[in-house]
């Protein structure tokens, strides 16, 4: 065999083995290209969560604010003599009644209002 003909393959060789190593090189830019567009965008996600979670809580303090103003408004109108009509203690009944079940106050708080309401 000539020495030229030795060295055609291994040129091909080598020529093969740059240009797999170009495009490994190449995939892997392209590969943290994506990796950290995929970043950007969690981060971005995580982000709009933590403002929605701080609008929700924000809400959930005005409500209970709310509702605070409302049990401090009951017991005035719980405290109100037995002898009102049926239909006045029947609506304190139905606004104790609301508060219970917010959670506003125990069942045993509830039973205790209404019997003070009824006079019994």
């Amino acid at each position: 065999m000539s020495p030229m003909r030795r060295r055609g393959p291994g040129l091909f060789v080598t020529a093969a083995v740059v240009g797999t190593t170009a495009y490994v090189a190449t995939s892997a830019a392209s590969n943290k290209s994506a990796q950290q567009q995929a970043s950007a965008q969690q981060q971005a996600a995580t982000q709009q969560q933590m403002t929605d979670l701080q609008t929700q809580q924000a809400e959930l303090a005005a409500q209970q604010q709310a509702l605070a103003q409302q049990a401090a408004a009951l017991p005035a109108a719980a405290a109100a003599p037995a002898g009102d009509s049926f239909d006045e203690q029947l609506v304190q009944i139905q606004k104790l009644s609301a508060m219970k079940d917010q959670g506003l106050i125990t069942e045993d708080e509830f039973n205790a209002k209404k019997a003070q309401i009824l006079g019994i």
